[in-house]
């Protein structure tokens, strides 16, 4: 393995985290868990112990250092086989009029969500295995970013009523062809030939796993071929997580629901398309969250075991109910029924560092890179875990590890901008915020804020023009006016018990927020705080520049 090998060229020397990843992972987005991991596996096959290391130590908040004796051998060649681990990649559209991708991706997200149930093996989640979608990556560099042995492809030709599905599975150490088989009937059949495939796919890994589990697991399934042509669709758009793209999502779900209403997976879609707008500000929260839990609801009473239904009711319980303890319950219940459920992860994380469960935030978004270290929305939560932890360093870091490889994800931008913001560098900030504005108006809210720090009215101005803006054409947080309003304590005030009464989705990670510090003694906003039902957090040190303001420019 090349991270044996970069620790054996130095040993006895201290390598920090981030030359180790610059390294090993040359040019690569890959999250610091995926390092932790590694080592980890290194561990296991050499059989060493983190508490009383022989052969790789743990340096806390540092790195690590190789300390075992190496001898120099001639021609020694050095590799280590990764632990039974797969991605299954986006199925190529075969079809004449290449108009099947939603198909295509759909039939492997699904494959993908059926092998996470089988025990003994680890499953790449969707975000990180379709981020080589239409990219000529060789599979063995692939298996190497992703950390898996195996790489299942397919391609799909779908003409009339007749499907025809080609899977191969490959070695990524060689990148030689395991097994290939092809798999056919009429579209009709699309659930007998995707159970064939998964049957299949499990008996050509090389070990015993229980194929059945695979099959068994195909939760909140339906037998009506269009109303899950329409679901796939519906996964399709709302993968791209835009508020059009979930306004289609919807419409797809609720025709699919229409064909056969008790469809479990459609129903937690919709549940998961209201949780996303509310939490991120598309919609107002009283408008799409209580449709989410109707949704979750009628799901569960469906097919109880269903994860992505108890994921989505937990977060409707914590982000909008603010009923902590069921929310974690259906948060576990979710990561029981499928370990590998990194958006449950993702959410659970928001859940612990509100409550200020910081090492506990980390280390369920830690386990969702594990699954999907490539994911740019998993590595920017757990930067924000490290945010609220006080780790501004760290956090930033996981912004710009995002930005490398997606310079388009606005969200790490904005996050990044709220550190520097924090550290005093707004010139740096508002540089950060302007790229994000264009998709997040709370952005736009943060950047005003900044401008007024800074002192230039005339922006200010302008960006206020915007947000009434788009006040009067859809929906704007009051978190975001509180933004925009930095410095006018009575305007922030009317906004936060805005925010708090409307129930915004963000508003319980205020409770530990850093930004929030300077509120923490206002007993206005220690009265709201205790409507959360949320343990205090204690002061912490205000970060360098936290109280900067800058000249005034043009």
């Amino acid at each position: 393995m090349d991270l044996l090998v970069f620790l054996a060229r130095r040993p006895g020397e201290v390598l920090s985290k981030d030359e180790i990843l610059s390294a090993v992972w040359p040019q690569r987005f890959v999250a610091e868990s995926v390092l932790s991991r590694s080592v980890a596996d290194l561990r296991r096959l050499l059989d060493d112990d983190a508490a009383r290391p022989r052969v790789i130590e743990t340096i806390p908040k540092r790195g690590y250092r190789l300390i075992a004796a190496v001898m120099p051998l001639a021609q020694t060649t050095v590799g280590v086989r990764p632990a039974l681990a797969v991605a299954v990649l986006p199925f190529v559209d075969m079809a004449a009029g290449r108009d099947q991708g939603y198909f295509c991706e759909g039939l492997a997200e699904e494959l993908t969500n059926s092998l996470a149930h089988v025990p003994g093996l680890r499953v790449v989640a969707r975000t990180s295995a379709f981020a080589f979608k239409d990219r000529a990556v060789d599979v063995r560099e692939i298996g190497r970013m992703l950390g898996v042995g195996f790489i299942v492809e397919g391609g799909v030709q779908r003409a009339g009523d007749r499907l025809r599905v080609t899977v191969q599975l490959i070695d990524t150490a060689d990148g030689c062809h395991v097994w290939s088989e092809r798999f056919g009937g009429a579209a009709g059949d699309i659930f007998l030939i995707q159970d064939e495939i998964t049957s299949a796919v499990v008996s050509a890994l090389p070990a015993t796993l229980p194929v059945l589990n695979a099959l068994r697991f195909r939760r909140g399934a339906t037998g009506n071929p269009a109303a899950h042509d329409l679901y796939l669709r519906g996964r399709h758009l709302s993968a791209q997580r835009s508020p059009a793209a979930l306004a289609e999502a919807l419409a797809c779900y609720e025709r699919s629901l229409a064909a056969d209403p008790d469809y479990a997976a459609a129903l937690a879609a919709v549940a998961e398309c209201h949780c996303v707008s509310g939490f991120t500000g598309f919609a107002r929260p009283s408008e799409v969250f209580p449709l989410g839990r109707a949704a979750a609801e009628r799901a569960l009473a469906i097919d109880p075991e269903l994860a992505d239904a108890h994921a989505a009711l937990g977060h409707e319980c914590g982000m909008y109910e603010w009923q902590w303890a069921g929310a974690e319950r259906h948060f576990r219940r979710a990561l029981d029924l499928n370990p590998g459920h990194a958006l449950a992860r993702v959410w659970y994380s928001h859940l612990l560092a509100a409550s200020g469960r910081f090492a506990e935030a980390i280390e369920v978004t830690e386990r969702a890179c594990e699954v999907d270290p490539l994911s740019p929305t998993v590595e920017t939560t757990l930067g924000l875990a490290l945010y609220h932890a006080g780790e501004y360093e760290r956090a930033a870091a996981c912004y710009r590890r995002v930005l490398e490889a997606a310079p388009h994800f606005a969200l790490a931008r904005l996050h990044l901008g709220r550190v520097l913001i924090l550290e005093g560098r707004l010139r740096e900030a508002a540089d950060q915020l302007t790229q994000a504005a264009h998709a997040l108006p709370l952005a736009l809210g943060f950047l005003a804020g900044v401008w007024r720090r800074i002192g230039n009215a005339n922006r200010v101005a302008a960006l206020m023009a915007d947000l009434d803006r788009l006040s009067r054409s859809g929906y704007v947080s009051p978190l975001t006016w509180y933004c925009a309003w930095y410095g006018e304590r009575e305007q922030q005030h009317r906004w936060l018990v805005r925010a708090f009464d409307e129930r915004v989705g963000i508003v319980p990670l205020l409770n530990t927020d850093p930004s929030m510090d300077e509120w923490r003694r206002d007993a206005g906003f220690q009265a709201l705080l205790d409507r959360l039902g949320l343990p205090r957090v204690p002061e912490r040190p205000a970060a360098a520049g936290r109280h900067v303001k800058e000249i005034n420019t043009p």
